[in-house]
């Protein structure tokens, strides 16, 4: 096989085994792995409910402050897309509502299944909700929060379908 051919091959490899790996972290199966790092998984939280802070105060500022790039999203149906900077990371707060009716997020669980010193993998429940509080999208994802030269910051978010759905 040549070159090309060969690095093919590993990056569907590869490619395989990421996937692989968030499977088992969004459905709970993977135990924790490192249980050193109290420190880290509390610093990762920290970063984490800060992102969600930004989101909920339509700060795309702020989004971008709590970020890591490259940012790695996985979408419903398994599409990728990576960010590698803030201006690409701009959320249309006023779409949002109008579109959905869209007031708040919440964490519903957040739950730490991974942990190193420098990356932790977060298997997390958010609700997107109205201004009354009723939520009308219910979503399991992991959430991976890294830390980049002494800043933790949320890195990849992968997302299933919602388990709940109501307009």
């Amino acid at each position: 096989m040549g070159r090309l051919g060969a690095s093919a091959g590993r990056a569907r490899t590869g490619a395989l085994a990421l996937a692989i790996c968030f499977t088992a972290c969004l459905l709970g199966s993977a135990a924790p792995i490192l249980a050193q790092g109290e420190d880290a998984a509390s610093a990762a939280r920290g970063a984490l409910d800060e992102y969600i802070r930004a989101w909920n105060d339509e700060d795309n500022d702020a989004i971008a402050a709590i970020t890591n790039f490259p940012r790695i999203s996985i979408g419903l149906n398994g599409q990728i897309v990576v960010r590698d900077n803030p201006e690409e990371i701009v959320v249309d707060f006023d779409l949002l509502r109008a579109a959905e009716g869209w007031d708040h997020t919440t964490l519903d669980l957040v739950d730490a299944t991974q942990v190193s010193p420098d990356k932790v993998h977060f298997r997390v429940v958010t609700s997107r909700r109205r201004a009354d509080g009723s939520p009308y999208r219910t979503t399991p994802a992991l959430y991976v929060v890294t830390n980049q030269d002494g800043q933790w910051g949320l890195q990849v978010q992968s997302v299933l379908p919602p388990t709940f759905s109501a307009r």
